[in-house]
C-alpha cells in the first residue's frame, strides 16, 4: 500500500504544547465522494481532514479548538484542488493517491503507532479492534487502541474507517457509521473498477 510521508509529534498530553502550534493555517472546503470536507494544512503538510454534519460548528472554531493561537488563512479554491488530487488515483491502481503531501501526526506515542498501523491495512479491506492492537504489540488493548482510533483527525488519509469489529459489524464512526459504510463501499467499487481496467 501507498503511504504518504509522515511527520509525527508526539506529546505527552491530547493536546499540542504551545510551541509545537503551526503559525499558520489554510483551510477551506470542497467536495469529497463523501460529502462535503474540510481540509487544513500547514506549511509542514495535511493537519485535518473533517467531513461534515450539517450540525457541526464552525470550521474556525473546530481549528481554534484544536490548534488554538495559530493564525487561520481561508483557501476554499486550494482545498477544492488538494481534495480533488487525495481522491484521484490511476484506474488501475485506486489506493495510490496522486496528491504527495506529508501527513501532520500529532498525538501520544501510543496513538501515533496505532496510526502508523492504520495505514498498514490495505486499501478495501478491514481489520478488527483487537488484531490491530495485536499487531501493534498490545493483545488485549483494544478498547485503548478504539479510543486512539477515534481520535484521529485525518478522515480517510489515515483510514480508521477499515477498523471494525470482531463480530465483523462495522461498528462507530468518528464522522458517524453512515459516513464509514459510505466509505467502505466507495472502496469496494473502486477496487472493482481498477480489476476490470486491468
Amino acid at each position: 500500500m501507498h503511504t504518504p510521508p509522515l511527520i509525527f509529534q508526539p506529546t505527552d498530553a491530547h493536546a499540542l504544547a504551545a510551541r509545537d502550534l503551526p503559525k499558520m493555517l489554510w483551510y477551506g472546503t470542497a467536495p469529497t465522494p463523501f460529502g462535503s470536507g474540510v481540509l487544513s494544512w500547514s506549511d509542514q503538510g495535511i493537519v485535518m481532514l473533517h467531513l461534515q454534519h450539517p450540525e457541526d460548528p464552525s470550521i474556525e472554531n473546530q481549528l481554534g479548538q484544536h490548534f488554538p493561537g495559530s493564525i487561520l488563512r481561508p483557501s476554499d479554491r486550494e482545498a477544492h484542488k488538494r481534495l480533488a488530487l487525495i481522491f484521484t488515483a490511476p484506474d488501475d491502481n485506486p489506493h495510490v493517491p496522486t496528491l504527495n503531501i506529508p501527513l501532520v501526526l500529532s498525538g501520544s506515542p501510543f496513538q501515533l503507532k496505532v496510526w502508523q498501523a492504520l495505514l498498514d491495512i490495505p486499501f478495501g479491506a478491514v481489520q478488527s479492534y483487537g488484531a490491530l492492537a495485536t499487531a501493534i504489540g498490545h493483545p488485549g488493548a483494544a478498547r485503548a487502541v478504539g479510543t486512539a482510533v477515534a481520535a484521529n483527525m485525518l478522515a480517510y488519509l489515515v483510514p480508521c474507517h477499515r477498523v471494525i469489529r470482531a463480530c465483523g459489524t462495522r461498528g462507530q464512526y468518528r464522522w458517524g457509521p453512515e459516513r464509514k459504510a459510505q466509505i467502505l463501499d466507495w472502496e469496494t467499487r473502486e477496487l472493482a473498477r481498477a480489476n476490470v481496467s486491468r
